[in-house]
C-alpha cells in the first residue's frame, strides 16, 4: 500500500515531558465510512470533547481487511462493504515511544449489528456522528482542543493532522 503521509510528532514542533526513543510499531485500519446520503461517519468522544475517523489496531496475524471490519463493526455498529484502499499513513509519536502505520480505507456501511465498544471508549463517551459532508467532518476533527482519549495533547494534534489528511484522500478518491 502506498504511503500518502508521514508525520513526525517533532518535526511537527509537537514536545512532551514522556517523548523518548521509538520501541514499538502499532499497525491500524481506519476508514471514512460514508453512507448512503453521503454523510460521513465521525467518533466522538464526549469527555475530551474530540472526534475521530472509526478505525484501530491490527491484531497479531489479522488481515488488515479483516481488522478494518471488525473495528467499524466494533464503533460504529456497522458491518460494510465496498471497501477501497486510499493509501497509509506512518506516524512517529515520541510521547509513547510508537511508529503507527495506519491503513485507509472508504468503505459503506450496510446493515447495524450494534457496537461492541471497550469498556475504555465506553467510559470516554465513545459515540457515533454523522457529518453531512467531508468538509464538517474536518471541521468537528479540527475542533478537538484538549486531548485525545488517552490525555495527550500531543496525540490529539497527531491524530487531527492524520484523520484530516485520510478525509482529504478520500474526498480526492470520492471525486474521481
Amino acid at each position: 500500500m502506498n504511503t500518502f503521509l508521514r508525520l513526525d510528532q517533532h518535526a511537527m514542533g509537537l514536545h512532551d515531558a514522556n517523548d523518548g526513543p521509538i520501541s514499538w510499531i502499532r499497525l491500524a485500519a481506519r476508514a471514512v465510512l460514508v453512507d448512503e446520503h453521503g454523510r460521513i461517519a465521525v467518533m466522538h468522544f464526549t469527555r475530551t470533547g474530540s472526534y475521530k475517523l472509526p478505525g484501530g489496531g491490527i491484531d497479531e496475524g489479522e488481515e488488515h481487511t479483516a481488522a478494518l471490519r471488525r473495528e467499524l463493526q466494533e464503533e460504529t455498529g456497522y458491518e460494510v462493504a465496498d471497501i477501497k484502499e486510499l493509501g497509509a499513513v506512518d506516524e512517529n509519536r515520541y510521547f509513547c515511544g510508537m511508529n503507527q502505520i495506519s491503513y485507509c480505507y472508504t468503505a459503506r456501511p450496510t446493515h447495524h449489528v450494534g457496537t461492541a465498544l471497550t469498556e475504555k471508549e465506553a467510559h470516554e463517551g465513545m459515540n457515533l456522528q454523522w457529518a453531512s459532508s467531508i468538509d464538517e467532518a474536518i471541521a468537528w476533527i479540527e475542533s478537538g482542543t484538549t486531548t485525545d482519549e488517552d490525555g495527550s495533547a500531543v496525540g490529539l494534534a497527531m491524530m487531527k493532522a492524520r484523520d484530516c489528511a485520510i478525509l482529504r484522500a478520500a474526498q480526492e478518491q470520492l471525486a474521481a
